[in-house]
């Protein structure tokens, strides 16, 4: 089973909300306080019928709205809350696809209705019809028919006090860890609590020294049955030392309860669990989760849905690179749907798989990349270095067409703060080659207001950045024009002669002969007069014999180290005025 999209409407900050989530990983990010959480409790509502209270209707609404969408059925659950209390109402809806599917398949002229009695009987009852022992088949087929068809009229085919399918679910957060006991339990001593009362018990024992004997004879099984089934060595990937796990099953016989001790022994000596950081607990808890990815809980089910929230919480950079690399492991053959403000996984995922929630006036919303091609949207992002923590955080996204202004604005900025500017969360992209603008376009702005982005660009590289304007409709007032034709021939004379010159004095290399302020100058009117030839290329000319290769990013940078607020062209003094707010 896998959800495809959940809606919600009145359920704390969330107002007629919708996500959609991947077939694989899904990843929810957002700030603290965005409906993250709330998130969660909704699906676990909706799939493991969690309680609400009061405090979780908004403000707002007397009524919360919960629909969520499977393969083949759409679920609404729904409260309605009068006087303090709270009603509740459940039904399942089945989609159309599903329903035509069912049609196609009952209507072909090789359905054999006698050996597909199974088959038809199943989908009677999740359809609400009456089956008995003794229906006929041939009638519960028109049934089932006169239902799809009539649904197909009205769209009124509602199946009243169903339940959600079971299935497979395993669940994490961060504020709870795994609970061992209780997981060893489940996995092995569950069934032989339940069967142990059906074994035979000798004349001279009772049953409570029956089972005493059999319990002990239990520990040594399945501390044999941890190491075959594997589950020593998916601890041994987070607890190095780590020798030996033993079950010792406890009996508890006035509620004829079997539980688990467990006790983790490293080189024969056993460690206290409770005594370990959090860190340890959480590594502990992946162990498990490594473990359960391999295990089937329902035969009908063929897979499992992940939902972890926050998993990532006290654990290592390393160690969440390592719950990357378990969760991508679910999420090959399962639904996994995780939160986190780990930048290193939300760097480690495709952008595709983000899901961004915000609050904003007084409610969540979603934000995501969509895209016809997402494929192509995904190499085109990562082609231009856009990592996913800029794409989906960035306080200002600076558009570029040119190494000289990325370097000059990376440079200035660290000078002039002390920091770098991705620090300060505004990315700079150089669009140079971007082969695809408006796909690109489409899955910044999607993320992004318009008043968060700018583009500088010089006049050789109009075309491109006109392209760029038009796609993302970038106001006028976010548009900077540098130099009269490259960047460079933006700046005065004084300022090109006097970057190049400290950069060659820092670096320990001559000045040359042609290095002048008088020299430059001539250059710049000769470039002006002749529109064919480039100041860029005109000014590495008067670098020969200094020792030091000018190149376009190195001038860049070392004309960033050099310039004082008054050396800038009026369009940089107004984008750094904007970032700066």
């Amino acid at each position: 089973m896998k959800i495809k999209r959940l809606k919600i409407d009145g359920f704390r900050c969330f107002l007629d909300f919708e996500i959609v989530f991947e077939d694989g990983l899904t990843v929810v990010v957002g700030e603290n306080d965005c409906g993250k959480t709330s998130l969660m409790d909704c699906l676990r509502i909706i799939t493991q019928n969690a309680s609400i209270d009061n405090d979780d209707f908004n403000i707002d609404k007397e009524l919360i709205s919960l629909e969520i969408e499977i393969e083949n059925y759409i679920f609404e659950k729904k409260y309605q809350i009068e006087n303090e209390v709270i009603n509740s109402s459940f039904i399942a809806k089945p989609t159309l696809q599903y329903l035509e599917g069912i049609r196609e398949k009952i209507e072909a002229d090789d359905f054999q209705i006698e050996n597909e009695s199974e088959y038809i009987r199943r989908i009677a009852k999740e359809f609400g019809l009456t089956v008995r022992s003794n229906s006929n088949d041939s009638n519960l087929k028109n049934q089932i028919l006169e239902k799809i068809i009539q649904n197909s009229e009205n769209g009124d085919l509602s199946l009243e006090n169903s339940n959600f399918p079971q299935f497979n679910s395993i669940q994490l957060d961060g504020k709870r860890f795994e609970n061992v006991p209780s997981f060893f339990k489940e996995l092995f001593l569950k069934e032989k609590q339940s069967n142990i009362w059906k074994e035979k018990v000798a004349d001279d024992k009772t049953i409570e020294e029956f089972i005493n004997d059999k319990i002990k004879a239990y520990s040594d099984e399945i501390t044999n049955s941890i190491k075959e089934k594997g589950i020593l060595d998916k601890f041994k990937l987070f607890l190095k030392d780590l020798s030996e796990v033993k079950i010792e099953p406890i009996y508890q016989p006035r509620d004829l309860n079997i539980d688990a001790k467990v006790r983790f022994l490293e080189n024969g000596k056993e460690i206290n669990l409770d005594k370990k950081g959090d860190g340890t607990k959480r590594r502990i808890s992946m162990a498990l989760l490594e473990f359960k990815k391999d295990e089937k809980l329902l035969e009908h089910d063929a897979s499992t849905i992940y939902l972890l929230d926050e998993p990532d919480t006290h654990l290592h950079v390393k160690a969440q690179i390592d719950l990357l690399d378990t969760l991508e492991a679910f999420a090959d053959k399962n639904q996994v749907i995780v939160t986190t403000h780990s930048p290193f996984l939300i760097n480690a995922v495709k952008p595709n798989q983000l899901r961004l929630i915000e609050f904003k006036e007084n409610k969540s919303i979603v934000r995501h990349v969509r895209s016809d091609d997402i494929q192509e949207i995904n190499y085109i992002l990562k082609s231009l270095g856009v990592e996913n923590i800029y794409l989906f955080f960035a306080r200002h996204i600076i558009l570029v067409e040119g190494e000289t202004e990325e370097r000059f604005i990376q440079s200035y900025y660290l000078k002039k703060k002390g920091r770098t500017i991705n620090s300060n969360l505004v990315k700079i992209i150089n669009i140079e080659g971007c082969r695809n603008i408006q796909g690109f376009s489409k899955a910044v702005s999607e993320l992004h207001s318009l008043e968060n982005i700018y583009i500088v660009y010089d006049n050789d590289s109009a075309d491109i950045a006109n392209e760029v304007i038009e796609n993302f409709q970038i106001p006028l007032d976010k548009v900077f024009i540098i130099g009269a034709k490259e960047f460079e021939d933006g700046f005065s004379d004084e300022t090109l002669y006097g970057a190049w010159e400290c950069y060659l004095m820092g670096n320990n290399k001559n000045i040359p002969t042609n290095w002048s302020v008088e020299k430059i100058c001539k250059l710049r009117n000769d470039c002006q007069s002749n529109g064919s030839l480039k100041f860029s290329k005109k000014l590495r000319s008067l670098n020969e014999g200094s020792g030091e290769k000018m190149t376009k990013p190195i001038f860049g940078e070392a004309l960033g180290e050099f310039c004082k607020e008054s050396d800038l062209p009026d369009g940089l003094k107004d984008l750094f005025s904007f970032i700066d707010t």
